[in-house]
């Protein structure tokens, strides 16, 4: 069985003044120096990263083994993750990747190494509720989205079905092509033909893995984005400084973020009450409780906006 680690005290930023920039560097909170053991952290450059050659030519067999879910009047297909991480398991040349790893220490969560990718955290279906709820279909037409710590990248496919321009990111490669792209690929029209599939994703989409201040400067001459979805990413409070930077970087003016979360994660600190407090501080976001679940274990959903 997954656990989340939350007890491991690791997964934090770099040197907090590499990734900092000037509308930050007035806040003075406890998180701002790190931990000498997350000061060792050898954070993944990040990199664009591009669909694997056999991509299309398994697709048939990922069809077989996907379910349906209903948000809304939107059908998404996504990968069974028991099945992905038994075909991984099962062939040999696979034995390095980040998600066997993960696999193998039966942890959603390895410092600076594995993120929690292959799991559909339930924050998720959270914002893609809300996504149906508040927005018409309309909304997303030539939107220019990022789903960020995408994972699955149930968030980014939402948009995409819906005529938005959408990127994905996640810390790790290995869950960009082994789950994101096949759970893209699983949502485009069935009449396209290989080549028109390809072109779909060289048209509509980008992928990056790494990490987030790595991100927002690889694709810093990139158009930046109308919206940016993200959901269970503020849980270690040591990375949430990049987290608000790439915000800062890489959104619009006038564009909004959605940060779907849980009010508190033990063990790290963080929650949706600490990240709120936090946003105010650095005196660059206006944020407001857009949505809350009314069960013992809290969950909601922030707004951000540039002040």
């Amino acid at each position: 069985m997954f656990k989340f680690n939350f007890e491991v005290e690791a997964d934090a930023s770099e040197d907090p003044q590499s990734v900092k920039s000037p509308i930050f560097d007035k806040e003075k909170d406890s998180e701002e120096a790190g931990s000498e053991k997350t000061k060792d952290i050898d954070w993944y450059q990040a990199e664009k990263v591009k669909p694997t050659d056999n991509l299309i030519s398994i697709l048939d067999f990922y069809e077989l083994n996907a379910k349906e879910i209903e948000v809304g009047n939107t059908t998404i297909k996504h990968l069974v993750a028991g099945f992905l991480l038994d075909d991984i398991k099962a062939q040999s040349d696979l034995q390095d990747l980040d998600i066997r790893k993960s696999e193998e220490n039966h942890s959603d969560l390895i410092a600076g190494v594995y993120e929690g990718g292959a799991k559909i955290w339930e924050c998720t279906d959270d914002l893609l509720q809300y996504l149906s709820e508040k927005y018409e279909d309309t909304f997303w037409k030539d939107k220019r989205v990022l789903d960020l710590g995408c994972g699955s990248g149930l968030l980014g496919i939402y948009a995409i079905k819906h005529d938005a321009r959408v990127d994905f990111q996640d810390y790790n490669k290995d869950v960009l092509e082994y789950i994101t792209y096949p759970n893209i690929l699983l949502n485009v029209d069935e009449t396209l033909t290989e080549d028109e599939k390809l072109e779909f994703l060289d048209n509509k989409t980008s992928l990056y893995a790494g990490d987030w201040s790595h991100f927002a400067q690889l694709t810093k001459e990139v158009e930046k984005y109308d919206i940016i979805l993200t959901s269970e990413t503020i849980y270690n409070i040591e990375n949430q400084q990049k987290l608000l930077e790439t915000f800062a970087g890489r959104l619009k003016s006038d564009g909004i973020v959605l940060v779907a979360a849980k009010s508190h994660y033990f063990g790290v600190g963080g929650g949706l009450e600490q990240f709120s407090l936090k946003i105010k501080q650095g005196n660059v976001f206006q944020s407001e409780s857009v949505w809350q679940a009314d069960e013992n274990l809290k969950r909601g959903i922030l707004q951000l906006k540039f002040k």
